[in-house]
């Protein structure tokens, strides 16, 4: 036997692991299991060995105590596994260690358990929320304690009385994350030493954005569900680093908005497939990292709220959500952030509201399809509308106070409104709704003749299976850029020191063809008045700098100037939605045909 250069934190597993399974070779008295030791793992060895190995030798053969630490240096992992086989404990006793397994009967593996401890912590956080994290934050904080002083820690951490009986029960019983120690009548409860640095890298994890203090239980509820939707998103960014990174860059380098304009369009025609090019361009706006100027002064953020209105029945929800999430009964995959978007299909805005304080300081996007349904309560326009302003809500009902809190999150929501020969009626009663509407980007559905043929079309590819089969094969990689892109921007611990965020530099092109777009409505218009605000130019920016992040592995600079396809696109947007609010009070197609002439 020869002595084996360990790293110094293997062989402190390996200490663990002797003094859990062999506390008898440091007894001060003979014993049958240091004897087996003896005969079974050092008695081959001969006399010239070293100082250290021949000293051990001789206090096991003399019965004379031995150090774990000294030991633990030496043996081999074949040796190691001999003698957990000769351990009494071993019926007993488990380990799951970096290095080592030991399972019940003494089953010796030289592999790490790392993983599934740290996937059994995940599932408590999932499940438990706050009151799982500070149950096992005290936990890890102390060597063995009686059921009081943990109870009292974790209230302490959690902010307010905790009695966590059952879930230390099912810590031990369901995860196997804590043991009972000491005798029935004092019992203590202990975590295994061996696993507590897997615990604490996945509490850290969760520390590493701040824990809200929540209003309600709703609120409670829900950050269980943000826990699980983060865990989504970085398990698909995990798999997507270490599986298809290169092709994903790859791609990247290959795509751009007229990529993806030409994907669109070959699926859905050249007239609805803006409906979808808006919902995916929302998802790069997700990040809202900064626009600058040439100057590299502030110009804004590309973050932005979007509005799919119209009649029903015009492709609303399939762009908005179907497109994004994804469609198991139709088959269609979907081509948005995993894990970030949270449908809100069945929330009353009361609830929206009280929800809304566990996504404080996250960014997420809330789906939204029947939005005119929010408008039914009375007083729901102001906090929907700090809510866009990404500013800080306050709610007050008979039995409940949500907040303050700051909303950092975005809106996709489709509405239904009353298509008229020119422009369009509101059905949402509520007369201050136009400060919503103002705040968002929004595009009205028409059902034309031309808009009804591609839709008709659509279905028929759909039923068919011909546009499934298309999406599966760009859709995927689609995503992935998406979610990669997104990850860098905003500067996921996974991606930093790989890549750089970048911003987005508003050009003197796009600046220009939106003024010129903004002259030639004002000399068009039939109206005195101004039927839209500042804000249409402002979305326009934004739409136009959030396709631009698309461009993010073909340019090589930290700023990545808006794409010429792009600033087209937001400068039509910005013409067609002027159009639609003056209820059409300027000749469209003469505008567009003036601006685009040279």
């Amino acid at each position: 036997m020869s002595q084996i250069d360990l790293p110094e934190d293997k062989i402190r597993e390996r200490i663990l692991l002797l003094k859990r399974f062999l506390p008898h070779l440091e007894w001060n008295w003979p014993n049958e299991v240091r004897e087996k030791v003896y005969k079974e793992v050092f008695g081959s060895i001969g006399i010239s060995i070293n100082v250290e190995i021949f000293s051990i030798y001789m206090n096991l053969k003399y019965n004379r105590p031995v150090k774990i630490e000294s030991i633990a240096k030496i043996i081999s992992d074949s040796q190691l596994e001999k003698m957990v086989q000769i351990s009494p404990y071993k019926d007993y006793y488990t380990f799951r260690g970096k290095y080592y397994t030991v399972k019940r009967s003494g089953v010796f593996e030289c592999r790490s358990s790392w993983e599934e401890v740290k996937k059994a912590v995940k599932e408590v956080l999932k499940t438990h929320g706050k009151k799982g994290y500070a149950v096992l934050k005290a936990l890890v904080d102390v060597t063995e304690a009686h059921f009081e002083y943990i109870s009292a820690r974790a209230s302490e951490i959690y902010g307010d009385r905790l009695y966590p009986s059952h879930l230390i029960a099912e810590l031990r019983d369901k995860w196997d994350l804590v043991w009972e120690v000491g005798s029935r009548q004092y019992p203590k409860w202990s975590m295994p030493e061996e696993i507590k640095p897997a615990v604490i890298e996945v509490l850290s994890e969760f520390e590493s954005t701040p824990i809200p203090r929540l209003s309600t239980r709703d609120a409670e509820q829900e950050f269980l569900m943000v826990i699980k939707m983060e865990e989504e998103f970085r398990n698909y960014l995990t798999d997507l680093i270490k599986d298809r990174l290169e092709d994903t860059i790859k791609f990247g380098r290959n795509f751009s908005p007229q990529a993806l304009i030409d994907y669109l369009q070959d699926l859905f025609g050249p007239v609805i497939f803006f409906d979808h090019l808006l919902t995916i361009t929302q998802q790069y706006s997700l990040s809202d990292v900064d626009i600058i100027t040439g100057e590299g002064n502030k110009a804004g953020n590309i973050g932005f709220n979007l509005a799919l209105f119209g009649e029903p029945g015009t492709g609303k929800t399939f762009a908005s959500k179907d497109m994004i999430l994804g469609n198991e009964s139709q088959d269609v995959p979907a081509h948005g952030l995993p894990g970030l978007n949270r449908y809100c299909g069945g929330i009353t805005p009361a609830k929206f509201i009280a929800i809304g304080e566990a996504y404080q300081d996250r960014k997420f996007n809330f789906i939204v399809t029947e939005f005119n349904d929010w408008f039914k309560y009375k007083g729901m326009v102001e906090p929907l509308k700090l809510a866009m302003e990404r500013g800080v809500i306050r709610y007050e009902a008979k039995t409940y106070t949500v907040g303050p809190y700051r909303f950092t999150s975005f809106f996709s929501v489709n509405y239904n409104t009353k298509v008229k020969e020119k422009g369009y009626e509101v059905t949402v009663r509520d007369p201050n709704f136009n400060a919503i509407e103002d705040r968002m980007l929004c595009r009205l559905h028409r059902l034309t003749k031309e808009k009804y043929s591609e839709l008709a079309k659509s279905q028929r590819k759909l039923m068919l299976g011909i546009l499934q089969e298309k999406m599966k094969k760009v859709a995927p990689r689609l995503r992935d850029h998406l979610t990669l892109v997104y990850a860098i921007q905003t500067k996921n611990p996974k991606v930093v020191g790989t890549f750089i965020e970048k911003k987005v530099m508003l050009t003197d092109d796009m600046l220009k063809m939106l003024e010129k777009a903004s002259d030639l409505i004002l000399e068009h218009l039939e109206t005195k008045i101004v039927p839209f605000s500042m804000r249409l130019e402002k979305r326009a920016i934004q739409l136009a700098s959030a396709m631009s992040l698309i461009n993010y592995f073909n340019i090589r600079s930290d700023v990545i100037p808006i794409d010429p396809v792009a600033a087209k696109i937001a400068v039509q947007f910005f013409v067609e939605e002027a159009w639609i609010r003056s209820n059409e009070a300027f000749p469209l197609y003469e505008v567009i045909k003036k601006l685009f002439s040279s």
